[in-house]
């Protein structure tokens, strides 16, 4: 593992990998973004870089500190996660009671906490101690997707680095080499640019399910007969997610309809639901460009509209007819 091998934070590796190389290390950082793009895998980086012996700035991946590290028991290193849903107190005092001599094998210890603000108020003012009075030479990393939560007294004695959102295709790549089906993740990442988000609807039979739901949705529209409206009233206004998941729905039909419109301009190489050619065609034909256009705005204006708490039934029923009506 390298700075080079951060995928999709080139920014921050770039910050990280200087600031060691040129001796100007902080001794808290705050790394702060979405689940999934990497901080933890970044702190690691930074902390093996630390610990190597032969560091010039990039860890050499070869000595017994690099390979304590890969292999998780490095003395020097410790890693806290929340017990539940928070991080308690026993555990700053455990962080701090290992911390409280030197470091066992290199001239500084490392540690990471993960959800930082999860910390219950006791721990968090535990740790403000320990920032501002380490018994020795001690760099921490906090990891955290809510900034907003953490104590600013905390944020101050903080560098805070924030992580960019991967890119799109870094998204699906990485779900794809965990083994989701591409389809489905490329329609997961359209949807949220939160990588971990995207990975959990990728493992949920829902997700899939309204994907099938949305088809047989656009289809009964074209057909513009009734079949529309039972639809939403047999399989989606009584699925089993109820009305917490329209949005999805209605995102998926969003996209759909954006599937259509760019295969009629022959941007095809954009499509999301790649395993759909067949029906995206055959809709395709059938379809104005105009039409598709005010569909996606329709569809649009009805999930605002669910989202003030308007009547869901009421405002699925208006779209469709929208819709059908051209």
């Amino acid at each position: 593992m390298s700075w080079e091998s951060q995928v999709g934070q080139a920014r921050v590796a770039s910050i990280l990998h200087n600031s060691v190389k040129n001796n100007r290390v902080a001794h808290a950082y705050l790394f702060a973004g979405n689940q999934g793009v990497g901080k933890l895998k970044m702190a690691i980086q930074l902390a093996k870089t630390l610990l190597c012996v032969d560091s010039d700035g990039e860890a050499c991946g070869k000595c017994h500190h690099c390979l304590r590290i890969d292999s998780g028991n490095h003395p020097d290193l410790r890693i806290v996660t929340p017990e539940g849903t928070s991080i308690k107190i026993d555990q700053i005092r455990e962080l701090q009671k290992g911390f409280s001599f030197k470091a066992v094998e290199s001239s500084l210890s490392v540690y990471i906490i993960q959800h930082v603000d999860r910390m219950t108020v006791q721990a968090a003012n535990s740790l403000l101690k320990f920032l501002e009075e380490p018994s020795y030479p001690v760099t921490a990393i906090l990891l955290t997707e809510h900034v907003h939560q953490i104590l600013p007294t905390i944020l101050s004695r903080c560098q805070v680095v924030h992580f960019d959102e991967l890119p799109f295709e870094s998204r699906v790549e990485r779900l794809k080499s965990e083994g989701y089906y591409e389809p489905i993740a490329r329609i997961a990442c359209q949807i949220t640019a939160d990588l971990g988000q995207a990975r959990e609807w990728c493992q949920s039979e829902w997700f899939a399910q309204y994907r099938n739901l949305v088809l047989q949705l656009t289809e009964d529209i074209l057909d513009k007969g009734s079949y529309a409206l039972v639809t939403i009233q047999e399989k989606i206004l009584k699925n089993e997610q109820g009305n917490q998941g329209l949005p999805f729905i209605l995102d998926l039909l969003v996209y759909w309809y954006r599937d259509l419109l760019y295969f009629q301009i022959d941007r095809k190489q954009e499509l999301v639901n790649t395993d759909q050619l067949d029906a995206i065609q055959r809709q395709a034909l059938r379809c104005s460009r105009p039409w598709i256009l005010k569909g996606i705005d329709v569809v649009m204006e009805t999930k605002s509209r669910i989202g003030r708490h308007t009547n869901p039934q009421l405002s699925l029923e208006r779209m469709v007819i929208q819709l059908q009506e051209g």
